[in-house]
């Protein structure tokens, strides 16, 4: 048998699928064939009926497996711890190799994870945690029906037998007054059960006998989910995750020694309608989970973000070992200065600011005291300036002069 790939989402059909775990089956207790099950199972329902139990009582139509996680995301065992602790079982559906015996059409199969574990005494504690027990079965008709309580079954099979009969009978006895009405008439004799009304009845109890006969087709489930195009920021930030993962998985893979990464976080909130759902996811978010999957996948990578000018896009460069450039180098050796030395060296400026204009004060002391002591040339200026008075001014001013010198 081949490796499974088996995710987990929140409800059938969602748009998105988590991965949980990579799965490769256990030669030394598996009962299952190569073609039995895909590559990529999703458990998106849970129950907590009859059939899902460990022990059922339709063991027979049930084949079970061990697996054992090989992937490097330990996420199984929290999945288990989850189911255990409300008793519940998650199953998915995926098409059955094996057509229907009759019809020839494609049935749908069963891959059921029971939330009590069967130990395993040859393993140790770490192996045990990475094991997970598993049923299947490639009819689900039979998983179900075989579940069901047949005394239910059998007397609702005898209610419908009798109600057929009942039904015939009737139909009979209104058929048999018809036709004595319709004889009657015809030589203009009424019968007090016949007439109009009987023959309304039996056309009316013979529609009901065809219906009866007529299988209901089945609802298309499908067709009453409405599709809102709304959706949270739970499903924005795990689509977000499960693109870089890939990103970077591909990245791995390929011969490139530098890989850029944009986030637009107006693209990212674009369909989400609630405000309240929009604040929760933030650049900052982003970033995290840029750097968290990058750590993941390769620790010797090196996530470098690049300065940008709009505060809802950047750019995240990661470079591969050995060719991470020297200016980038140095930027992440810098690192961020904690807000303690910041305090420290802002204090060490302001000191040495006073001091300097300390230092200044004096020195122009100094020079005023020096300049007092020395003697200085003045000179008046603006004393040979234009005459622009009047000839009226000019006369009043002598005349004013020769008075004043009479007096005197």
């Amino acid at each position: 048998m081949n490796e499974i790939t088996l995710q987990c989402a929140d409800t059938p059909d969602a748009p998105v699928k988590n991965f949980l775990a990579t799965l490769e089956p256990m030669a030394s207790t598996t009962d299952a064939t190569e073609e039995d099950l895909p590559f990529e199972i999703t458990l998106d329902r849970y129950t907590r009926d009859s059939w899902s139990l460990l022990k059922s009582t339709n063991d027979k139509v049930w084949k079970s497996c061990w697996f054992k996680s090989i992937d490097d995301k330990r996420r199984l065992p929290g999945f288990l711890q989850f189911l255990k602790s409300r008793k519940k079982a998650a199953f998915g559906k995926f098409e059955s190799p094996l057509p229907d015996e009759t019809t020839g059409e494609i049935n749908t199969a069963i891959f059921l994870v029971p939330f009590e574990q069967p130990s395993l005494m040859d393993r140790g504690d770490g192996e045990k945690r990475d094991c997970i027990f598993v049923k299947y079965c490639l009819d689900e008709r039979k998983a179900i029906i075989a579940s069901a309580p047949v005394v239910m079954t059998s007397s609702k099979h005898a209610v419908d037998l009798q109600h057929k009969q009942h039904t015939n009978q009737g139909h009979t006895h209104i058929v048999n007054n018809a036709a004595s009405s319709s004889s009657a008439s015809v030589v203009g004799i009424k019968v007090g059960r016949g007439g109009l009304l009987g023959n309304l009845l039996g056309a009316t109890h013979r529609t009901n006998q065809h219906l009866d006969t007529v299988r209901s087709q089945k609802k298309n489930k499908a067709s009453n989910i409405v599709d809102t195009g709304a959706v949270t920021w739970n499903q924005v930030v795990n689509s977000f995750r499960q693109k870089i993962e890939k990103q970077l998985i591909d990245f791995g893979q390929s011969t490139l020694n530098e890989m850029k990464i944009l986030i637009n976080l107006a693209d990212m909130t674009r369909d989400i309608t609630s405000l309240e759902e929009k604040a929760n996811v933030t650049m900052k978010v982003l970033e995290f989970i840029v750097f968290e999957s990058v750590e993941e996948i390769n620790e010797e990578w090196t996530p470098y973000k690049q300065p940008s000018e709009f505060m809802d896009e950047c750019t995240i460069v990661v470079y591969k070992e050995g060719h991470v450039p020297a200016e980038v180098q140095d930027d992440l050796n810098r690192g961020e200065i904690p807000d303690e030395v910041r305090q420290e060296q802002r204090a060490v400026r302001e000191a040495m600011s006073r001091e300097e204009k300390k230092r200044l004060k004096i020195i122009q002391e100094d020079n005023l005291k020096k300049t007092a002591g020395q003697t200085v040339d003045v000179s008046v200026l603006n004393t040979e300036k234009r005459d622009r008075r009047t000839i009226e001014e000019i006369q009043k001013d002598l005349i004013h002069k020769q008075k004043r010198s009479r007096q005197e």
